[in-house]
């Protein structure tokens, strides 16, 4: 006898479904790579694809207004990240390679860089995958020259026997989908 899926979804045995606990999201320098989970990594608990909003163009005509698509606007990125005891903090580390509040500078003194680099090489590639029930990845994306706009190391409540998380917003120039790499 044949299956019926009682005509409301067709091709139900080939759907794989993304799923919101599949994913795992690195920051290059700071997180380590996901295929090689670094000992000083904070675990994520939570973040989010990309939002993007295109700002509004319009043409003032004699007898109407016409609207178009204008300069996409990549809105921030918050990703949380459980604070585990490890050897160094990955995110205070990221934070002191252009900003050390123990020197009072901000990083733009040639001799806070070696071999006289610049802040722009302090700037990170960030990826986002999610991955299948198997552990296949099925989507990867890519977040061009991160930087975290705010950083909140979280309240701590003598009442609350919660885990500590640390909460970053992202700012990066653009998002995209990787095509074709095997999934």
């Amino acid at each position: 006898m044949a299956k019926q899926n009682m005509g409301l979804f067709r091709g139900f045995e080939t759907t794989c479904f993304k799923r919101k606990h599949r994913w795992m999201f690195s920051i290059q320098d700071v997180s380590g790579d996901p295929a090689i989970l670094s000992s000083n990594a904070l675990p994520p608990s939570k973040a989010s694809r990309p939002n993007l909003n295109f700002k509004e163009l319009e043409a003032q005509h004699i007898s109407e207004t016409v609207y178009f698509p204008g300069k996409p606007d990549w809105k921030p990125l918050t990703i949380t990240l459980y604070d585990t005891k490890v050897n160094a903090n990955p995110v205070f580390d990221w934070i002191s390679k252009y900003y050390d509040p123990n020197k009072g500078y901000l990083g733009y003194s040639s001799s806070s860089f070696p071999n006289n680099t610049s802040l722009a090489m302090k700037i990170s590639q960030a990826y986002l995958t999610l991955f299948s029930g198997c552990g296949t990845a099925i989507e990867k994306w890519v977040f061009e020259n991160v930087w975290p706009q705010a950083i909140e190391f979280g309240e701590l409540d003598m009442g609350q026997g919660d885990v500590v998380t640390i909460d970053l917003t992202l700012r990066y120039d653009r998002a995209y989908i990787v095509i074709n790499e095997g999934f």
